[in-house]
Parts: structure tokens; sequence; C-alpha cells
């Protein structure tokens, strides 16, 4: 499979605002949720849109997908359909791909399982903000351990997708660019890769109750 495009979009970025580590003993597992405001350029996005997919915003079957690593987990994608041609900010963009009903809650497989929970949009001071969960168990049911925490990435990306006429077999949009906040190189974290400029926290590190501000590190 080819590598898809990844390009760093000016006036993208990622802000930590709350977080809160909690122990869920009912389910022998440990959360967080966290709040982070999301900043969009829209004048910078509509450009780089339109550079790798002509007219982007105004083609109903062109299509979204929000890229929110750590933070909540998108099942599919979204079709402009009725929005297209009438996109004019960042805030109708952001109503395309908003409704919690697009995002998945079941538990991951694995070693070690996670749930996201439905994410909580809003908008604040023109930007979007995310109150959203996750939580850790282990598939073996031992008890989950702050110790057995991973390093926990932040994501904050917008896959773009160019859509085909309609016909039977039908045909999904495909990718055509990942804009994001983060760097377009990538660095190690111990034992983890991840774009250079990525918020992260290490999961191990944390304690019960409130998250720190200096417990959200930058890659790089």
């Amino acid at each position: 499979m080819a590598e898809r495009q990844y390009r760093k979009l000016q006036g993208m970025e990622l802000a930590f605002v709350s977080g809160v580590l909690e122990e869920n003993s009912s389910e022998r597992a440990i959360g967080y949720s966290v709040t982070f405001r999301m900043s969009l350029d829209f004048t910078h996005f509509v450009h780089m849109a339109n550079q790798y997919i002509g007219d982007y915003l105004n083609n109903p079957l062109n299509a979204i997908r929000p890229e929110l690593e750590g933070l909540a987990y998108h099942y599919s994608y979204n079709y402009l359909f009725g929005a297209a041609g009438s996109i004019g900010n960042s805030l109708v963009l952001f109503e395309v791909f908003t409704n919690p009903l697009y995002y998945m809650t079941e538990w991951s497989a694995g070693t070690l399982q996670r749930r996201y929970g439905k994410p909580e949009f809003a908008v604040v001071d023109g930007k979007l903000q995310v109150t959203s969960r996750m939580d850790f168990r282990r598939k073996d049911k031992r008890p989950m351990l702050i110790d057995d925490l991973p390093i926990i990435q932040f994501g904050w990306a917008l896959n773009l997708m160019q859509g085909h006429e309609f016909s039977f077999p039908l045909i999904a949009p495909a990718t055509a660019v990942v804009l994001g906040y983060a760097e377009e190189d990538f660095v190690a974290v111990e034992d983890t890769r991840m774009r250079r400029g990525t918020r992260y926290m290490v999961g191990r590190e944390l304690q019960f109750g409130a998250i720190n501000p200096k417990q959200i590190w930058t890659a790089g």
C-alpha cells in the first residue's frame, strides 16, 4: 500500500486545556478524560485542499475524515453532500464531522485493549474544543495498573478524500492528502515513532487525579 501524503498545515494547532486520570474498578480498567482545543486557519486549509483536489469544498461527493488519535475514533468518513458549496469558514466545516454518532465506543482487540468514549465537541473562541475519554484494560483480565499505560499520542488531522461519480459497483472516495498540526518528519520517543511536534503523554508517569499541563509533551 502506498504511503499516504501528509502535509503540515499552517494555522492548524492542538492545545491542551485539562484532563484527569481515573480508575474504573468495575471493568478492571484505567481511563483518562481530556479536553483539547483545535485550531484551523480556513484560508490556508482551502488553499492546501485545492492543491490536491480541485474545488474541493464545492463537490458533494468529496469527503473528509477527522483523525483524532488519543481523542476519538471516527468510524469512516463524511461526504460533503449538502454542505458542498456553502462551507465558507471553519465552523461550517466542523459541522460536517462532529456529530457524536459518527464515533466508535467499542473495545479494541489485542493484549492491551482500548475504548474511546463519545467525544463532546463545542466551538470556543472560534476553535473546535473536544472533550473525550479513553479507557484501557488488559486482555488477560488482570487489573490494569498505571505502569501498564503506554505512550499516548494526541492527533488533530483532516483526511481529505476525492469522491467519484456514483456508479455500480460503488467506488469509495480515496485519500488525496492528510493535513495536520504536526511536522512532516518523524522522531522516536522511546520505542514509539511519531511526527515531530506531536503532543503526547507518557502513561506510566501519570497519577490518578488531574493531568498537569507539564505532563503533555511535544515530540522532538
